[in-house]
């Protein structure tokens, strides 16, 4: 009777303690299945990585709750500026022999690696959320703005036994809406902002380190609590920071047997503190691609409100090659919310590089004072006219590259590619029908542009006599784009030379060139410009059987001049 009776005493003052232990808890005590944690191993030079992030991203948007992301910029195709110092550490462990890769919770699906290309990615954490964790993690997390201290609560709730004897528990922060470079874009379009890309889920550091902090107390019913308090340096990462703009980092905690094997995590949203009632921050200066050949340009700039109450108008301060401008806003942005202000037409120098700085000095009659962003961009114009040729050298992915002449009503008048995958001169004739501002574009699909080291591409374009209008070295990135005024457009009719002649026309096998100068190069264009059959030397006659019955147009160059002549091949 004693005996049951200490035992039954026993069990109360357990449940007691218990109780007490998770009177304040943000830890479900109930058992429960394990949330994934997906870490990618991406960067800025992997065309196929933007596809990553975007299954990424359906991925927890399919799992609300379940799925935290991780990327981890690292390897060769990454940015310095995008990379952390914890960052080769983790991919060396991970057997990855490929951009994108990921591991889902580190777990080894099969072989003997952790690595996942993006294609398994779901499958994997469709295991993963299936299967019952023995530990559940709960966190909380605060900034205060004004010190820029952030604080991290977190807490593990232990529900059922396992065969280590040890836990470690890994804090990370991670920084959205960073916006920057990325080949492949456009395989993630909801991700890009303009000319640039907006990379989600950046690590940038590991407040636990390189491996978490241990936890050594496993017991069932165990519940364990951390605390953790960091200052936020204004840069984050290494070896060349990213500013750390509080307003979009988040928080990443989880659970790992060791430096393998994730249990569990929680992304963690950060409540912020303190934040003053009146503040901003100029995200970036914008080209908005003036398509006009004038002397001018329109450009605009992000500006996000960082107070506490909406902001319903603004002055800002500009500078334009060094000469200053003020101008004003108004409408409405809600806290922590961003909007494009649109900023007057501004007068550029030509083809040169012209720099644009802005901040902000008013916000709703408050004298304020931002960071100014600046802007270095060039506007490309140039005066052609008559029938010119474009040149255009792929490198050795000639069918990665494109182009497309528009003309004054926007229209396409001339395209080209993809090209075969040899590094060989595209010839076109260019001939506007009516002047006006025409835009050349040039593509490259992977974002190297034509002369990265994989064969010396480049382009250009000649006026009629041979004459160089402009040549691009080809290192464009993702596009190259080029205005043309146009001011006389090209001939309608035939443009000849003293005792030139090419008959018969129409010709059905054979042209005759009978000219009085010595013949350099013979070159036949379809209406479309391209160039279809081209002879070198002193050429008399030349075929044209093999081609379709149609209008072309014969460019004869020679020792005293170039003439163009209009044949049709029936």
């Amino acid at each position: 009777m004693k005996k049951t009776l200490l035992l039954l005493v026993a069990a109360m003052l357990t449940t007691m303690f218990a109780s007490a232990q998770v009177s304040d808890t943000i830890v479900s005590t109930t058992p429960s299945n394990k949330n994934v944690v997906l870490e990618e191993y991406t960067g800025v030079n992997c065309t196929w990585c933007p596809d990553g992030h975007k299954r990424a991203n359906q991925l927890k948007a399919s799992h609300p709750g379940r799925v935290c992301l991780i990327n981890i910029h690292q390897g060769s195709f990454a940015a310095n500026t995008y990379t952390t110092q914890f960052g080769n550490a983790l991919a060396n462990q991970t057997g990855l022999d490929g951009y994108p890769s990921g591991t889902v919770n580190r777990h080894v699906f099969s072989g003997s690696v952790t690595a996942l290309g993006r294609g398994d990615w779901a499958s994997a954490a469709n295991t993963i959320l299936n299967q019952s964790s023995p530990v559940n993690i709960g966190a909380e997390a605060t900034i205060d703005w004004s010190t820029r201290t952030l604080n991290i609560r977190v807490q593990l709730y232990y529900t059922a036994a396992q065969t280590v004897t040890s836990n470690a528990l890994n804090v990370a922060i991670m920084q959205d809406n960073v916006l920057g470079p990325q080949v492949g874009k456009e395989k993630n379009p909801d991700q890009v902002v303009g000319d640039l890309y907006m990379h989600m889920h950046m690590l940038r550091h590991l407040i636990t380190g390189q491996w978490g902090e241990t936890i050594d107390n496993l017991a069932v019913g165990n519940l364990v609590e951390k605390n953790y308090e960091y200052v936020i340096p204004e840069q984050l990462g290494s070896p060349n920071a990213i500013d750390a703009l509080l307003e979009d980092l988040t928080v990443v905690a989880f659970v790992c047997e060791g430096h393998q094997e994730v249990l569990t995590g929680i992304e963690v949203p950060i409540q912020l503190n303190n934040v003053p009632a009146i503040g901003g921050r100029i995200l970036r200066v914008i080209d908005n691609g003036d398509l006009s050949c004038a002397n001018t340009a329109s450009t605009s700039f992000d500006f996000r409100n960082l107070g506490s109450s909406a902001i319903t108008g603004l002055n800002y301060s500009y500078t334009v090659n060094g000469t200053a401008f003020t101008g004003s806003w108004t409408g409405n942005i809600a806290p922590m919310a961003s909007a494009i202000i649109a900023m007057p037409t501004i007068t550029v120098n030509l083809n040169q590089n012209n720099t644009v700085q802005v901040e902000v000095t008013n916000i709703d009659g408050t004298a304020v004072t931002t960071s100014p962003k600046s802007l270095t961009f060039k506007k490309s114009v140039y005066t052609g006219g008559g029938n010119m040729v474009f040149n255009l050298k792929t490198d050795n992915y000639g069918s990665e590259t494109t182009f497309k002449i528009f003309g004054p009503d926007g229209a396409v008048v001339l395209s080209g590619g993809p090209f075969s995958n040899t590094s060989t001169v595209h010839t076109f004739a260019f001939n506007p029908p009516v002047v006006g501002c025409y835009r050349l574009e040039v593509y490259d699909q992977y974002g190297d542009g034509i002369n990265s080291g994989y064969g010396s591409g480049y382009f250009e374009l000649l006026n009629g006599d041979g004459s160089r209008i402009f040549r691009d070295n080809g290192n464009f990135g993702s596009q190259a784009t080029y205005l043309i005024d146009v001011s006389v457009p090209a001939s309608i009719e035939e443009v000849t030379m003293e005792n030139t002649t090419v008959y018969p026309n129409p010709a059905t096998d054979v042209l005759t060139i009978n000219s009085g100068s010595q013949v350099q190069r013979v070159e036949i264009f379809n209406i479309q410009g391209q160039l279809v059959k081209a002879e070198a030397g002193d050429v008399h006659t030349i075929s044209v059987k093999d081609l379709a019955n149609g209008l072309y147009t014969l460019k004869l160059t020679t020792e005293n001049g170039t003439s163009m002549h209009k044949i049709i091949k029936k």
